[in-house]
């Protein structure tokens, strides 16, 4: 996964070469459709196609452009009816790429500073609703780049970036989803996936990844990575990344699933996988090089880690319920400790507490007549 999101954070790449003059197009080929198009400095370009609309209506597409800078680049493409469009770039070389087909999409696109690149991708029909798709993109630093891509109907997404060398990535098949990407801080990378074909459409799911805090300013969050994947309907995740080097990845396949992830100080690990319905995963990383891996095959499982702890660290927990009702907590308050808990069956419940440096604890517990599963029993990231 993590090569996949790394490739694909190509940058804006080409010679730059400047004129002195502005550059701006518009195509209107169909009815009530609007363009505005306003550029300050040098060697700007605009792009503007709308196609379609509505002959009934008094507004169609509508498309606003403001750029100031020198070799800001805007392209937007509007196909079908009433998609509305606005570009906002301040700084230079910037580039923001939008693509809206079908009905009633919103798209809103900031940027400020140097080399930021956004590319927004809607697609879809949802009658007279209006807005349908949403997407909102907020860029300040260099060289941040954000890719939202919405299929299906009445999905929604937010990326603020501030920083330099940041990016995020949305992916929405399906109707009803969320996803919210907030970063502060440089060098972070974080992704969402909500709906895929090949595994199950994505209805009304919830994806919230913030890495840093806006209140401490951009150097908060440095070099993390924050994946979620979500498959089925009503899925709620949430990553919350303070420091650097954090990994955290969540991943849901079935209704109703929880996960949430917190990390504090440094270089901690998350894992959380959910297959089933009505799971619920939670874990809580303080000071540093700790581990958690949580893995829920079934339904209404709970599962519970917190490692923490005044000079805590490189402590390991491992939790495997594969069932349905079972409840497992660990907490690891002290450094270099290690639990493991394997729940076969249903209704079982297990509580680890580790207080100190060095202790390990090793829990197995299986129904009557249970297979046990060995190893990980969710897709590895």
């Amino acid at each position: 996964m993590k090569k996949v999101i790394l490739g694909t954070a190509a940058l804006l790449c080409g010679a730059v070469t400047f004129a002195q003059n502005n550059d701006s197009d518009v195509n209107q080929n169909g009815n009530a459709n609007s363009a505005a198009v306003t550029q300050v400095g040098a060697a700007n370009l605009s792009e503007i196609t709308q196609e379609g609309g509505d002959s009934d209506e008094n507004a169609n597409h509508e498309a606003t452009v403001n750029q100031s800078g020198t070799g800001n680049e805007s392209l937007l493409v509007q196909i079908d009816d009433d998609n509305i469009a606005y570009i906002n770039q301040a700084g230079d070389i910037n580039g923001s790429d939008v693509y809206q087909v079908g009905s009633s999409h919103l798209a809103n696109v900031d940027q400020d500073g140097v080399f930021n690149s956004a590319l927004v991708t809607q697609l879809g029909d949802a009658g007279s609703t209006e807005p349908n798709n949403v997407v909102d993109i907020d860029q300040i630093g260099i060289l941040n780049q954000a890719e939202v891509l919405q299929s299906g109907e009445l999905n929604s997404s937010i990326v603020l970036q501030e920083g330099d060398f940041n990016f995020a990535l949305v992916d929405q098949i399906g109707s009803g989803n969320s996803g919210d990407i907030r970063q502060w801080g440089d060098d972070n990378i974080a992704a969402q996936f909500q709906g895929n074909p090949l595994v199950d459409l994505g209805t009304d799911n919830t994806a919230i990844i913030r890495q840093g805090e806006a209140l401490t300013g951009w150097q908060s969050a440095q070099s993390s990575y924050a994946v979620q994947e979500q498959y089925g309907e009503a899925n709620y995740a949430s990553i919350t990344q303070r420091g650097s080097g954090q990994i955290a990845e969540q991943y849901q396949e079935g209704d109703d699933n929880e996960a949430n992830a917190y990390q504090g100080n440094d270089t901690n690990d998350s894992r959380q996988v959910q297959q089933g319905d009505g799971n619920y995963a939670n874990t809580q990383q303080y000071f540093s090089g700790n581990i958690s891996l949580q893995e829920q095959t079934g339904d209404d499982n709970y599962a519970n880690t917190v490692q923490t702890g005044p000079g805590a660290g490189s402590n390991f927990s491992n939790l495997t319920q594969f069932g349905d009702d079972n409840w497992v907590m660990h907490r690891q308050n002290g450094f270099s400790n290690g639990a493991s808990t394997s729940q076969v069956g249903d209704m079982h419940n297990s509580n680890v507490n580790q207080v100190g440096n060095n202790n390990s604890a090793s829990v197995l517990q299986s129904s009557p007549g249970a297979v046990s599963v060995p190893g990980p029993v969710g897709p590895m990231f």
